[in-house]
């Protein structure tokens, strides 16, 4: 399966939930909510030193937070920043700073089990063995148009990654930069367990459609690898891929 967006901007549709009886957040849905279809969206926490309490999820994720500023558990979280976890991972607080924040979720799957809260028994009891693992990359810096346009050579730096033979293995986040009118093409995705190509600067073209800023990919591992050309001032991607799994992806490990 592949599912393109052309942005990934606030939707009309939002959905607005009040979690742990205060933070106040908007969520925007770019994916189908189902257990087999990759997961896109946009949390929106817009108030003052909101918080969202300390929890986990039942499946491997991205975090990428490009708006606002705050705290994630003592880490300063300000743009760019991308955030990593696997299953069953303990993380947070997160915490908005004085002008809110808002970051992008992406999952390989649906978390059927939701957001536990690491404060309830029942969430605790739920907690599965198996490797923990956070990882943050900090100011990770977007280039502008014009060094987009004067680049010579594709460049691709590193920012998330684990060494072969890793129990995580097959995991990155990648900024893959391209000068204009020019091909690339990914890896291929059954190395890892999917997939995500988003926009930070400027614009691709993926199979006719045209992707602006935010535009975003989803690639699950059964797909060939994809090819995107840059647009006329180049394209800075984010490129990440989730760790290979033995078993769905989709299921707890």
């Amino acid at each position: 399966m592949i599912i393109s967006v052309p942005d990934m901007f606030p939707r009309k549709d939002r959905i607005h939930i009040v979690r742990d009886g205060a933070a106040e957040t908007w969520r925007s849905d770019f994916t189908e909510r189902k257990v087999d279809v990759p997961q896109l969206l946009l949390v929106e926490q817009p108030q003052p030193d909101s918080q969202i309490l300390p929890h986990y999820h039942a499946i491997d994720q991205f975090q990428v937070f490009l708006d606002g500023e705050g705290r994630l558990a003592s880490h300063a979280i300000a743009p760019v920043s991308i955030h990593y976890s696997n299953a069953y991972t303990g993380y947070g607080p997160i915490v908005a700073g004085k002008t809110g924040m808002a970051y992008y979720v992406m999952r390989p799957g649906l978390d059927v089990m939701g957001a536990q809260h690491l404060h309830l028994p029942e969430a605790r009891k739920n907690l599965k063995p198996g490797k923990k693992r956070f990882m943050l990359a900090e100011n990770v810096r977007v280039k502008s148009t014009g060094e987009l346009c004067a680049l010579s050579s594709m460049d691709t730096e590193r920012v998330i990654g684990v060494p072969a033979g890793d129990p995580d293995q097959g995991v990155f986040a990648h900024l893959v930069s391209i000068g204009p009118d020019s091909d690339y093409t990914g890896q291929d995705p059954a190395l890892g367990g999917g997939q995500v190509m988003m926009v930070l600067q400027g614009s691709m073209r993926f199979n006719a459609e045209a992707l602006g800023l935010r535009g975003t990919i989803a690639i699950t591992r059964e797909e060939k690898a994809i090819t995107i050309r840059s647009g006329a001032d180049g394209v800075q991607i984010l490129y990440m891929q989730y760790p290979l799994r033995t078993e769905s992806a989709t299921q707890p490990h």
